[in-house]
C-alpha cells in the first residue's frame, strides 16, 4: 500500500473520534513527517533516526504536539508499538520546543460586535454570534450539522466533538439570547441554507467552513478565536469564578483560562 493511500485510510480512522478540521491537520502533519520514509508498509518499516531528525527540526510547541499526536494515532491505526527509547526521545525533543507568540493588537469587542451585527449575510452573522454566545472553537462550530442540533422552545443544544476527541454540548437559551435562538432555529429548519459552505463545496453543515469564517473575520480585523476570548471575559464578568469559566471553555486547567482573561480583547 502506498503512503498516500495509507494517509487517506488514516483520515477515515480519525474521523471516528475527531472533527474534520482536526483530522485534516493530523493528516497534513503526518504526511510531512513521513516524507522520505519507505513508500510501502510505512508504519511497519519506520526509519526511526529520520523520524527523530524531522521532529528535532520542529521548534514550536503547538506544531510539535500536533505532529507527535498524528504519529501516535497512526501507529495505533496500524497496530505498531514504538520502542520505549523512541518515545523517550520524542518526549525529550518536545521539552525543548517553545510556544510561538505573536504581538497582538488590542481588539475592541464593541467595534467587532457592531461589525458583526451589520453583516448582511445572515448565515455569516449567525456563525460569529453563535461563537460569542457559546464559546465554541471555530472548528467545532463549522463541524455542526442539523443532526447535531436539538431545538426546543427554551433552548438550542449543539452536540460536537471537541479538542482531543472529547464530546461536548453547549446551549443557546431563549432567556439569554432570544433573537439568536429564533434565527438559528430558522437556520436549522431551512435546509436550503445548509447546501453549500463558504467556498462553494456542497455539504450538510449548518454553518460556514472554518477557513471561510476565518478569512472573512480577518477582512473585518479580528480572528474567530478573539470571539472565544470575548466569551471568556463575558462569562467571567457574570460569575467572577475562573473555575466555572474554565469548565465552560473546556480547558484542562485554569492557567489557560487566565491567558484568555488577560488577552488583548477589550469588552
Amino acid at each position: 500500500m502506498m503512503l498516500l493511500d495509507e494517509i487517506q485510510e488514516f483520515k477515515v480512522f480519525l474521523l471516528g473520534s475527531y472533527s474534520k478540521a482536526t483530522a485534516d491537520t493530523y493528516c497534513k502533519r503526518l504526511a510531512t513527517l513521513l516524507a522520505g520514509q519507505p513508500l510501502t508498509h510505512t508504519a511497519e518499516r519506520l526509519d526511526i533516526p529520520l523520524l527523530l531528525e524531522k521532529l528535532g527540526d520542529i521548534k514550536h510547541k503547538n506544531y510539535f504536539s500536533q505532529t507527535k499526536n498524528a504519529l501516535l494515532h497512526f501507529c495505533t491505526f496500524k497496530g505498531v508499538t514504538l520502542p520505549h527509547d523512541t518515545l523517550a526521545s520524542i518526549g525529550k525533543l518536545q521539552s525543548t520546543t517553545k510556544k510561538k507568540y505573536r504581538k497582538l493588537k488590542p481588539i475592541e469587542f464593541t467595534e467587532v460586535d457592531k461589525k458583526i451585527k451589520h453583516l448582511r449575510n445572515m448565515k455569516l452573522k449567525l456563525s460569529y454570534q453563535a461563537i460569542i454566545a457559546t464559546g465554541l472553537r471555530v472548528s467545532e462550530l463549522s463541524s455542526l450539522s442539523q443532526e447535531d442540533c436539538t431545538v426546543s422552545d427554551d433552548e438550542i443544544t449543539f452536540s460536537f466533538i471537541g479538542k482531543g476527541g472529547k464530546h461536548g454540548e453547549v446551549v443557546i437559551s431563549v432567556s439569554e439570547h432570544p433573537l439568536l435562538h429564533e434565527r438559528i432555529n430558522a437556520l436549522v429548519e431551512d435546509a436550503t441554507l445548509c447546501d453549500k459552505s463558504g467556498d462553494g463545496e456542497a455539504n450538510n453543515k449548518l454553518f460556514y467552513s472554518a477557513g471561510y469564517l476565518q478569512s472573512k473575520a480577518k477582512e473585518m480585523g479580528f480572528s474567530c478565536h478573539d470571539l472565544r476570548r470575548a466569551y471568556a471575559k463575558i462569562e467571567y464578568k457574570k460569575c467572577k469564578n475562573k473555575t466555572e469559566v474554565s469548565e465552560k471553555l473546556r480547558h484542562s486547567n485554569t492557567r489557560t483560562t487566565n491567558i484568555y482573561l488577560r488577552s488583548k480583547v477589550r469588552l
